[in-house]
């Protein structure tokens, strides 16, 4: 059996659908036999019907491919297994039917055949199209992605997120149309009454997404896209407009990652960014839910031959994999969980707790349980629980049976803590919930033998066992137990601290089943004891779980790295001493070495990554409380997790915040905004520094820790609350931020008042503990009570509102650096190169996943990438799907042959731009390989071509390479048309014979001849076509422009002007004779268009309808109408050469040759008002359907790739060689 990733008769299954009969008005049989039918959709012949259904269709959104093929059943019923876009297409799968299926049908019972088929289809569609929508459980996700793809013209692994009925709004003209979302696009498209808008937009071209009004200022249903180059996309009438908007942002976040991956300055954190195949909950999914949800009992059956896990990612639509990625998102970042995590299923309980006074207290909220981890927080107002349970803490479970609670579960933990949950589900939930629990539990028992000599790190173990401070300071710890913790204990109270923690340890847990409550909150805003301070911080940031998940980390890492070398370690050296010199321990090479080894090993850990300024400073602070390996998963987690993108080359995520803490600043205090506005006053001056450093360099080093101890437990958010104090208490006490005007004074304010934070807030004061509260504590204070409006989804809100607009300034400034320090312009100006640019990085921008992974990564690209880049230039070096599979079928052997040759020319071409000989290929080598192709002169453009072909490099062209010579020129031209009687064969096959003939020997007495450099060059410029081709055709083929948006704009006087003529049409009677010239033709059978896709349709259907037309006709007529070609041999060939004329023309048309494109259009709509009559135009209509139009069109073009090949084939036989190359 062939390989259905290669054989083009597979490429049109899909997954077995049914339908309702086979009979319908629409379709029409074409072929069948006692088991399946090929059909074709019904052309109408009336354009008005024509236009009408196709308008129905869009509006209802069932767009139907032309071609399909049924099985039909012995009990009446169908399923299509095929639809196609061409009959030659079709009919590949049609014979195969014929000789596969048919057969084995012929011997098997009734009842047995249609799950053969179908079990056979669904083999092939899931082999084939594995990780594409076309094996989507959703029947409706399959039809939208393939009339997707087909519309716009997207690779088939491009996966549909979701479509939504809308309205497109332009200048003058509102589109009633489909809106699709996918990975990479957002499309629109719309069909009324023979008008089509089109518009396919990038999502990492978005800077902003907005929701809007309807432009009358109705209704909330609109939302507007404003683009990079700021052009700006109206969608209104969305009934989804909230969901709409959650996609995009969601979709916007990943290419916002990809496109800081992709470009020159940016590499970004945490490894390959990409949608996420995951989903944690088709694990619970019976085998009734993953069957097809149109009901095929036999769809299922026939994937259960691959892997399950390749079912399960495979199998789920992409909306469904992204709402499941961005739910296990905000589960992990709520209770500050390791990557890995996934939410498997999540219920309501309540959790029971005696009071001090003893009584018992019921706290409801919702329990969450993943792969690894139990989880319950609170869900009551003004309540504060949240206990995170690793499961593999949990010593024991019990089902409880409780007449009141039913549904009950108890946990003993590793610490003998007792916790019981009443869960409020049903019977069929609580035996689910408990299945899966168990299953986790047993998952997680090999890392219970790890605990003990884990715990063994935890200075809180010891610290409830009543050891004495010096066995606790026998514990793991910071360089503080060496050098001194900043502060006096007395004056900072630590000997209390500690005993109120040991009070809560032994209420609430410790380390890794420590449970939070408001008092917890409270105690750490006190101020933490020296001592613990470093585990609470793991606790907090839940570096402790991948403390411990992966013990030896840290060490094995400095071991297998210990003799290497890397940029990072160098820019390491550079700031270590430059790190807290405060601090006594950085004055000493114990403390230095103990830096420079947490930094390095993270480098090593994140290689992408690797060490960016201001690390230094966060890590030296924690390192005052933390061991080496306690620091190393902090800083783990703070640059993967906490804040992401801080620390990077382009600093992204400090730059997003900084944004945020100004747009927050405006709408808390617009005053004094305003005046910072006024005064030219920028706020990054002074305020971005306190994001990097986490305000450790901008106050004293005691106040830093405290808020370092509310960061740890509150997040990012406490940034952003400390940082409005500042401005407010400042504003309060004297105005002094108001009489600022220039950034100095602005920064010498800031300066005087965190110097002042020590200061007692109320000296005279006659109460002890108000005389000693300081600034410091005014200071959290207010930013407790007054800005607790500011929460971590108000901040993940603005982050995602923002950073379209963050990284499109980064993504333009690093355009800016790289083409300014390109060192080898090659003759373009800085437009062109920003194309270039563009171009280079679009292709790197959808590098697949696989080939990040690879060697070839940052600013290069290989082979496959480069094919890409070339052909985003020039059409001529664009493959199909077919071309790149390489595929050997019967009756494909020119096809095959053609690709071959494209596919060395491309490598050699590749080769010859990779000036260092790295396999791979950076924008300076694209554009010096380019300049000398599209800046330089004709001979530069012959020397290319033959230095590509002198395989030998002795400076010669034999007879072979003369012969891969000529099917380069041929392959080339494959897809340009003649506009002179096949002009292009003739001059290829011209130079051939001249080459031949004119070649010469290199040594006296030897047979073989060559030609060399100087004699190709005479016999390219004796040839007018190859001249030409070479000093403008060649250059001129690459195309320095930006894709253009595909649309169309207004359409409300083309319809009237279309509907009048064709009533004119169906009124007038009297018979009018059928012009025979080519542009009558073409009024008769051009389907009115506005838009830049549909001319190129339209041009190719009238090339082919032309064709059919006159190949009715008498060969006198032909030759009375249409130019006839003396070179060529037979009436045949003339009609397929004066097809191959018109072509030119259309082609032409869609060239960018506005001028002649208006010309045509213009000459179209004044003879559509002198259409024919209705006889005439059903006869027409009737034996010229649009459907076989571009597929006779397309067997056209092969016809004549064969005649090339022919050509070749003879000159070899007149020169005596009979071999094909």
């Amino acid at each position: 059996m062939s390989n259905p990733s290669t054989d083009p008769a597979f490429n049109i299954f899909t997954l077995p659908t049914h339908v309702e009969s086979f009979i319908s008005p629409f379709w029409e049989t074409l072929q069948e036999n006692n088991h399946f039918l090929l059909q074709r959709i019904k052309t109408r012949r009336s354009s008005i019907m024509r236009n009408v259904l196709g308008t129905v269709q869009n509006v209802l959104d069932t767009k139907q491919s032309p071609y399909r093929i049924l099985y039909r059943s012995t009990n009446g019923t169908c399923l299509q297994i095929a639809v196609g876009e061409t009959e030659k297409q079709t009919d590949l799968a049609w014979r195969w039917i014929e000789a596969n299926l048919l057969p084995p049908l012929a011997v098997l019972e009734d009842n047995e055949k249609e799950e053969f088929v179908a079990t056979k289809i669904n083999s092939i569609v899931t082999r084939r199209d594995a990780g594409t929508d076309e094996i989507s459980t959703d029947e409706k996700v399959r039809t939208a992605s393939r009339s997707f793809r087909q519309t716009f013209n997207v690779p088939v692994t491009e996966r549909l997120v979701n479509y939504y009925s809308c309205a497109y709004y332009t200048n003058r003209f509102t589109s009633q149309g489909w809106l699709y979302i996918s990975e990479n696009y957002v499309a629109f498209y719309s069909y009324l009454l023979g008008y089509e808008t089109k518009l396919l937009v990038e999502l990492k071209a978005v800077q902003d997404i907005r929701k809007e009004k309807s432009k009358r200022g109705v209704f909330s249903d609109a939302i507007k896209l404003v683009m990079k180059d700021k052009t700006e996309h109206f969608f209104s009438n969305l009934f989804k407009r909230d969901q709409v908007y959650d996609i995009l942002v969601q979709l916007t976040g990943l290419a916002m990652q990809r496109v800081l991956k992709s470009t020159a300055l940016e590499q970004s954190p945490g490894g390959d960014i990409s949608i996420d195949i995951r989903d944690s909950d088709i694990d619970s999914t019976s085998d009734k839910d993953s069957l097809n949800t149109s009901g095929e009992r036999s769809s299922n059956r026939g994937s259960t031959a691959l892997p399950a896990a390749e079912i399960r990612k495979m199998m789920q639509p992409l909306k469904m994999d992204l709402a499941a990625q961005k739910r296990d998102e905000r589960f992990r970042a709520r209770f500050r969980l390791p990557s890995t995590e996934q939410l498997c299923m999540n219920v309501s309980a309540a959790h029971f707790i005696e009071s001090e006074e003893g009584e018992e207290k019921r706290i409801q909220g919702r329990m969450c349980l993943s792969e690894a981890f139990l989880t319950f927080s609170s869900t009551d107002r003004g309540q504060y629980y949240e206990a995170v349970i690793p499961l593999y803490t949990i010593r024991r479970v019990e089902k409880l049976n409780d007449k009141i609670h039913p549904f009950s579960i108890k946990f003993v933990n590793w610490h003998q803590a007792h916790t019981q949950f009443h869960l409020s589900v049903t019977k069929q939930q609580y035996e689910e919930f408990s299945n899966r629990l168990t299953a986790n539990l047993r998952k997680q028992i090999k890392y219970m033998k790890m605990l003990k000599k884990f715990l063994t790190t935890c200075p809180s173990e010891l610290v409830v066992a009543d050891k004495t401070n010096e066995e606790i300071d026998q514990s793991p710890g910071g360089l503080g137990l060496t050098f001194g913790f900043p502060g006096d204990p007395k004056k900072l109270k630590d000997k209390s601290k500690m005993k109120l923690w040991k009070k809560y340890f032994n209420e609430y847990g410790r380390n890794l089943t420590i449970v939070k409550t408001a008092q917890f909150g409270r105690l750490v805003r006190v101020g933490l004891p020296n001592r613990l301070r470093g585990e609470i911080w793991e606790t907090c940031s839940g570096s402790i779980h991948q403390r411990f998940m992966n013990q030896g980390l840290y060490h094995r890492i400095l071991e297998e790295n210990k003799d290497k070398t890397s940029l990072s370690l160098e820019e390491i050296e550079k700031d270590l001493n430059r790190s807290l010199p405060e601090y006594s321990a950085y004055q000493t090479p114990q403390g230095i070495d103990s830096l420079r080894r947490v930094l390095s090993a993270y480098s090593w850990k994140d290689p992408e990554l690797g060490y960016c300024q201001a690390m230094n400073i966060v890590t030296s602070a924690i390192l005052i409380y933390m061991s080496e390996e306690q620091a190393f998963f902090t800083l783990s987690v703070l640059c993967d997790d906490m804040l992401p993108g801080y620390y990077s080359t382009s600093m992204y995520g400090a730059l997003l915040d900084q944004i945020i803490f100004e747009h927050l600043l405006e709408s808390t205090m617009p005053v004094l905004f305003n005046h910072f506005k006024k005064k030219d006053i920028q706020l990054s001056v002074a305020c971005l520094p306190w994001f990097l450093s986490l305000y450790i360099n901008s106050m004293p080093l005691l106040f830093a820790f405290r808020v370092l101890d509310c960061f740890f437990m509150d997040g990012p958010k406490i940034l952003f609350q400390i940082g409005y104090v500042k401005f407010s208490i400042l504003k309060i006490n004297g105005d002094d931020l108001m009489k600022t005007s220039d950034d100095g004074a602005f920064i010498n304010v800031l300066k005087k008042y965190f110097n002042s934070l020590h200061e007692p807030l109320y000296p005279d004061s006659e109460n002890v503990k108000a005389r000693t509260l300081t600034k410091f504590n005014e200071l959290l204070l207010v930013a407790y009570r007054e800005f607790s409006s500011i929460s971590d989804e108000k901040i993940r809100e603005l982050r995602q509102t923002h950073q379209l607009k963050v990284v499109a300034g980064i993504e333009s400034f690093a355009k800016r650096s790289t083409i300014r320090n390109i060192d080898d312009t090659a003759g373009f100006s800085k437009e062109e190169m920003g194309i270039l640019y563009d171009k280079f990085y679009n292709v790197l921008y959808y590098r697949q996943k696989q080939q990040q992974q690879q060697q070839t990564k940052g600013d290069r690209m290989d082979y496959s990438e480069f094919e890409k880049f070339i052909g985003s230039l020039a059409s001529w070096a664009q493959f199909s799907r077919s071309d790149n599979n390489h595929h050997h079928v019967t009756g494909n052997d020119q096809d095959e042959r053609q690709s071959k040759v494209g596919k060395t020319f491309m490598v050699r071409l590749f080769k010859k731009f990779d000036r260092g000989e790295q396999g791979s290929v950076n924008l300076q080598d694209a554009m010096i390989g380019l300049g000398s192709i599209i800046k330089g002169n004709h001979n530069d453009q012959i020397s290319l071509f033959f230095e590509l072909h002198d395989v030998d490099k002795d400076d010669y062209l034999n007879r072979d390479e003369l012969l891969q010579f000529s099917e380069t020129l041929l392959w080339i031209f494959r897809d340009t048309p003649d506009q002179d009687d096949g002009n292009h064969l003739n001059a290829v096959s011209t130079f051939l014979r001249n080459a031949f003939e004119y070649s010469e020997v290199k040594e006296e007495g030897s047979q073989e001849k060559f030609l060399s450099l100087a004699s190709l060059r005479m016999l390219v410029l004796a040839d007018e076509v190859l001249e030409n081709f070479f000093e403008q055709e060649f250059s001129n083929s690459f195309q320095l422009v930006e894709k253009a948006v595909e649309k169309q704009r207004s359409l409300g006087r083309e319809i009237f002007d279309s509907l009048f003529a064709t009533g004119v049409k169906f009124a007038n009677n009297r018979p009018k004779i059928l012009s025979s010239t080519p542009s009558s033709t073409t009024t008769v059978t051009t389907t009115t268009t506005a838009s830049t896709s549909s001319a190129s349709n339209t041009s190719a259907s009238i090339s082919s309808q032309i064709t059919k037309n006159d190949q009715q006709k008498s060969h006198t007529e032909q030759s009375s109408t249409m130019t006839s070609v003396a070179s060529t041999p037979s009436p045949s060939n003339t009609t397929k050469t004066d097809s191959d004329d018109i072509t030119v023309n259309s082609t032409t048309l869609n060239g960018n040759k506005k001028n002649e494109s208006q010309q045509v259009q213009s000459t179209e709509s004044k003879e559509e008002k002198n259409k024919e009559d209705d006889d005439d135009l059903a006869q027409f209509t009737k034996s010229h359907s649009n459907d076989s139009d571009d597929e006779d069109s397309n067997d056209e073009d092969d016809e004549e790739d064969g005649d090339v090949l022919e050509e070749v084939d003879r000159l070899l036989k007149e020169y005596g060689d009979d071999d094909e190359n």
